[in-house]
């Protein structure tokens, strides 16, 4: 790779407010990703069953279900870097009390799944901020380079945190003879790392930050959230993305949230195995990221599809896998080829919505990926607990590779329509300030 090369993937990190926004998510990521792999083990550790697991799924995500479409209302009105200083402030406490509760060895199932519920609360006006803010601190020549960058910080956070987390657990259990021990030292980890992100963003210029034009007076919640509903349904390259969002996350992302069950049970691994899966994944995903980071001219369409299509045919096979050595490449894979379709499906929605939309359009990305989590942890225990893990993982690879035939036709007709967007993603291409002006125009009289 050339030097132009390498400094164009990177672009994004010349803007300093993205950069301290960058860096604060590194380390923070790190953190989630350590208390992501150590929930599950903590509800197996505490006798929990392949439902309790869903359940706790549901619970972190199903307010932000509910709640991140009005979130993204006041996305819109509000100031988002003051705002996200305090969701990550909030979100640092409630970590705070289960971390407390696990060193105290006082935790119990009903108490983890009450403080996934209190996550779930916050992120619904967490996860809409954040995507977002990353937006308005960019030009939006370079928006995509952004999206795929915040990708590799999630991803490679996905690569070092489960493989450290694995380690401790396995230690904590192994030197201080309690199955939770390994789990709390995560857990404190995680509580500390919201502190990078909230020093970060208290250190950023707010006059760099890009602002839509706020009118003297907002109209009413509903009517706001009106705007944006009709604005993706209207949009056949933003409700087709989302539909395919919502079909393979609610059903063949139920994969993470069985792999304890599938590492302990089909691959016979214990902790440190389980945060190397986790890890393996992690990589995959990484490098997809790095691929959309770097891409030239790339067709969102192909690349939507096709990784949906890799990514339920990859699912199919580790679900039929018994043996260490083929899971390991196969979970690579399958993170690789998701981290394609998700991130391009991220940066093909911010490519088609105006900034006075972003906050309530980006809700409703919010809103599918966080409601895939109650649909697919429910269902995916509910398989597990019936027929087994490797089941529910084929049976869900299945229902993702249905989606992806669905959205492929809708995709097509609009096409033929000549009503499809902002198709092509360059971090170098100057996407238009408003993909749909007449569109817009009318939502907003």
């Amino acid at each position: 790779m050339t030097s132009a090369g390498l400094t164009r993937g990177f672009a994004a990190l010349r803007v300093r407010n993205y950069r301290l926004y960058w860096s604060g998510q590194i380390l923070s990521q790190v953190g989630t990703w350590m208390q992501q792999v150590s929930l599950p083990w903590l509800v197996l550790a505490l006798g929990g069953s392949p439902l309790q697991l869903g359940i706790v799924a549901a619970l972190r995500f199903l307010p932000a279900t509910v709640l991140a479409p009005f979130g993204g209302v006041f996305v819109d009105r509000i100031d988002k870097q003051r705002a996200l200083i305090a969701t990550q402030i909030a979100l640092m406490v409630v970590d705070g009390i289960l971390f407390g509760l696990t060193v105290a060895g006082v935790v119990q199932i009903p108490m983890v799944m009450a403080l996934a519920f209190g996550l779930g609360l916050v992120n619904a006006i967490d996860m809409p901020l954040r995507q977002s803010l990353a937006a308005d601190l960019v030009p939006r020549n370079i928006l995509a380079n952004a999206i795929a960058l915040n990708s590799m910080a999630f991803n490679g956070a996905r690569v070092v945190g489960p493989a450290v987390a694995g380690v401790i657990i396995a230690l904590g259990t192994a030197l201080l003879g309690g199955a939770t021990s390994g789990v709390a030292i995560n857990l404190g980890v995680n509580t500390i790392s919201y502190l990078a992100v909230v020093v970060n963003l208290a250190r950023m210029d707010p006059a760099q930050i890009r602002r839509a034009p706020r009118p003297e007076q907002h109209p009413p919640v509903l009517l706001s959230l009106k705007e944006g509903v009709a604005y993706a349904a209207r949009t056949p390259i933003v409700l087709w993305a989302l539909v395919l969002l919502a079909g393979v996350a609610s059903f063949g992302f139920n994969f993470q949230i069985l792999l304890p069950l599938f590492s302990k049970d089909v691959l016979h691994l214990g902790a440190e195995g389980y945060g190397a899966l986790y890890a393996a994944m992690g990589v995959g995903s990484l490098a997809g990221a790095m691929t959309l980071a770097f891409m030239q001219n790339r067709s969102a369409l192909r690349l939507i599809l096709g990784g949906g299509l890799a990514f339920g045919v990859l699912e199919i096979g580790l679900g039929l896998t018994r043996v260490v050595w083929l899971a390991f490449p196969l979970i690579l894979l399958v993170g690789y080829f998701s981290m394609l379709m998700i991130n391009t499906i991220n940066a093909m929605v911010q490519a088609n919505v105006s900034d006075q939309l972003r906050g309530r359009v980006m809700a409703l990305y919010v809103t599918v990926f966080a409601g895939s989590a109650p649909v697919g942890g429910l269902f995916a225990g509910i398989v597990a607990e019936k027929w087994g893990t490797p089941p529910a993982f084929v049976i869900g690879a299945l229902l993702s590779l249905a989606t992806v035939g669905l959205v492929a036709w809708r995709l097509r007709a609009a096409r033929t329509a000549g009503k499809l967007g902002t198709t092509i993603i360059d971090s170098g291409v100057r996407v238009p300030e408003q993909p749909d002006p007449s569109a817009v125009q009318r939502l907003e009289r």
